[in-house]
């Protein structure tokens, strides 16, 4: 299963240089028809189903982006854990060095076709009490 774990963490890192990119068709590969996501942008509050609800999301972030000075960020995951929940399932956690409140994130992976893909996000930031 460590051969499993390697290639999720290589994905994971592949999904954040395309969204470090700002490449909207490159962040959409990665997700499954079918994925769900809870956004921590409060434009979107509700749940967001399917690749189309989710790329509206990305593209938003995308355009904003790109509009600020450089339209340039890194982000780098910190503390991250794989689980693996079965042999086509993976669980990651970590949270994102960013300023600001602890930008926190769970992420699902199922592989499919013999490929590791995002079935469901959940980003959520905390701001310490």
């Amino acid at each position: 299963m460590e051969q499993s774990s390697d290639e999720v963490r290589d994905t994971l890192a592949k999904f954040l240089l395309a969204v470090e990119s700002l490449d909207l068709e490159r962040i959409m590969s990665f997700f499954t028809d079918d994925a769900q996501m809870f956004s921590p942008l409060g434009t979107f509050p509700a749940r967001l189903d399917g690749r189309a609800a989710i790329g509206r999301q990305f593209g938003a972030i995308v355009e904003f982006m790109k509009g600020q000075a450089g339209g340039t960020m890194k982000l780098e995951p910190v503390d991250l854990e794989v689980r693996e929940i079965g042999p086509d399932a993976a669980l990651l956690t970590f949270h994102l060095r960013l300023q600001g409140p602890l930008n926190r994130r769970s992420f699902v992976m199922t592989r499919r076709d013999g490929r590791w893909r995002i079935a469901h996000i959940h980003a959520s930031s905390a701001t310490p009490a």
